[in-house]
C-alpha cells in the first residue's frame, strides 16, 4: 500500500504495481492506479488502512502525518518510511522501494538511468549563466521552494539560482517581495486544477504587479513537477531546455535588445 502519490508511482516504475491494493487520494499516474482503492490523502485513516490487511505500508516522511504512520506500526503491520526531500532521496527511495517489494535489479537500473540523466543536465547546464529564478508551488498566497527540498535540487542542477535559496522548506512569500525583487525566471505548476488559480493570480493577485511581471515564465506538468519520483527527473530536463533556450534567445537579440 502506498499513502503518497510519488510512492504510487515508484511501485508502478519498479514493475510493482499489480501488488498495491490501496494507494492515496490523488494517485492518479500511471492510469492503472487510477483503479486502485482509495484509502485517503496524506493523514490517512490507519484503521482503513489496517482493514486492508497489507504487507507493507510505504509511507512518506515529509508529507504523511506521523500519528496514522505510528498507529500502523503499533498495530504490527510493516512501516517503509522514505524521504522525497532531495533528488538524491528520491533515487535513495525507490532502490529501498524496490527491495522490499523483491524487485532491487529494477530498482538499481531505473535509479542508474535517472541518475545518468540527471548527469546529462548538469553537464549541459554547466558555464550557462544562472537566471534568478523563483518555482511558486502555490499562486495564493504564494508558496515557493527554498532551501533543502527536492524542488531547490531541479533548479540549481537546471542551471537556475534559486531566489529563495536563503529561506528553508516551503516559504510563503508576500506580495510586496514579489513585486520587487529580481526574478528573471518564474516556474509554475500547471494541471487543469491549477491554471484557474494561476489566471487570478497573473490578472489581478499577486502575480500582476511589479518586477514579477517581468520574468518568463515556464509552466511545467504539475504532478510531475510536485511529486518526489521519477518523472521529476523528467521535469528536471524540461526546466534544462527551457533556459537553454531562453538564454539563446537572448544571445541572439544581443545586448542592446535584453
Amino acid at each position: 500500500m502506498a499513502l503518497a502519490p510519488n510512492l504510487t508511482e515508484i511501485v508502478f516504475a519498479v514493475g510493482a504495481g499489480s501488488s498495491l491494493v490501496g494507494v492515496s487520494e490523488y494517485s492518479d499516474y500511471p492510469e492503472a492506479a487510477r483503479s486502485i482503492p482509495r484509502v485517503g490523502g496524506l493523514d490517512v485513516s490507519a484503521e482503513r488502512v489496517a482493514s486492508m490487511q497489507p504487507d507493507l505500508v510505504l509511507a512518506s516522511q515529509d508529507g504523511n502525518a506521523r500519528g496514522p504512520v505510528l498507529a500502523l506500526e503499533a498495530a504490527g503491520i510493516p512501516v517503509l518510511a522514505v524521504s522525497g526531500g532531495s533528488l538524491d532521496a528520491v533515487l535513495d527511495s525507490i532502490r529501498r522501494i524496490a527491495a522490499r517489494l523483491g524487485r532491487a535489479g529494477e530498482g538499481e537500473r531505473l535509479a542508474a538511468s535517472l541518475a545518468s540523466r540527471r548527469q546529462a543536465v548538469r553537464a549541459r547546464a554547466a558555464g550557462r549563466p544562472h537566471p534568478r529564478a523563483l518555482l511558486l508551488v502555490w499562486p495564493d498566497p504564494p508558496q515557493a521552494a527554498g532551501r533543502g527540498t527536492f524542488l531547490d535540487d531541479v533548479l540549481a542542477e537546471s542551471g537556475a539560482e534559486n531566489v529563495l535559496k536563503g529561506s528553508a522548506g516551503w516559504p510563503l512569500v508576500s506580495a510586496e517581495f514579489l513585486a520587487t525583487a529580481s526574478v528573471d525566471v518564474l516556474v509554475i505548476p500547471d494541471s487543469p486544477q491549477t491554471r484557474d488559480a494561476y489566471a487570478r493570480a497573473f490578472a489581478s493577485g499577486p502575480l500582476s504587479r511589479g518586477a514579477i511581471t517581468k520574468a518568463h515564465v515556464v509552466r511545467l506538468s504539475e504532478s510531475s513537477l510536485t511529486r518526489p519520483g521519477p518523472r521529476v527527473f523528467e521535469v528536471l530536463e524540461q526546466l534544462e531546455a527551457s533556459l537553454a533556450k531562453d538564454q539563446r534567445r537572448k544571445e541572439e537579440r544581443g545586448p542592446r535588445d535584453r
